[in-house]
Parts: C-alpha cells; structure tokens; sequence
C-alpha cells in the first residue's frame, strides 16, 4: 500500500533532466581525455544549485516544464553548467566520498 501511494504521489525537478542534457552537450565538445575526467555528480550538484527547480507531477507537467526550462531559462542553464564544469575542473580531487542511497533518503 505504501509503494503504491509512493508512486501515485511521485514528482521530479525537470531541470535535473535538462542539465543532465547540458553536461553532455558540452563535455562532448571538450576533449575525451578531460570529459571523461570530469565528476558529472558534481557538475549536475554545483549547476542545479545555481538554477530554480521546475517540478512535475504528471507526464504533462513534465512536458510543461521541460518547454518552460528550454524556454525560458536555456540561456541561464548553459551558462550555470559551463561555469560549473569550471569550477570542478579547477578544484583538486577530493576522493569525496558518495552518498549512498540510504543517505539520500534519509536526508
């Protein structure tokens, strides 16, 4: 019953999708050997941080929101993925520890 009422009421922040999109897009045209070299966990974390979330509910809020965001806020994305490709580019290589899933959930 739990998981049902989980899945009824589930959501997610559209702009993860569209910076996901992003980190591709650029690091594709990055050369292979600093792309591969470049922590997306961080990249996606320090970009999103810098953008407004665009949350859906149903499969039409997800294509709302997903116009909205190419729309209205493309130009901001870029730049927050380009600045946070950067900034991770320039930090040293902290061997930081991931969170794991029960962590996440927890909060």
């Amino acid at each position: 019953m739990v998981m049902e009422t989980q899945i009824a009421n589930s959501y997610k922040n559209i702009m993860e999708l569209i910076v996901d999109e992003e980190i591709d897009q650029q690091t594709r045209a990055l050369p292979a050997i600093t792309a591969h070299s470049i922590n997306r966990i961080e990249v996606a974390a320090c970009a999103l941080n810098q953008l407004p979330p665009l949350y859906a509910s149903s499969q039409e809020g997800v294509s709302m929101q997903y116009d909205r965001a190419l729309h209205c806020f493309h130009e901001q994305i870029s730049a927050a993925v380009s600045k946070a490709i950067n900034a991770v580019q320039s930090l040293p290589s902290k061997g930081l520890t991931p969170f794991t899933c029960e962590q996440v959930t927890q909060g």
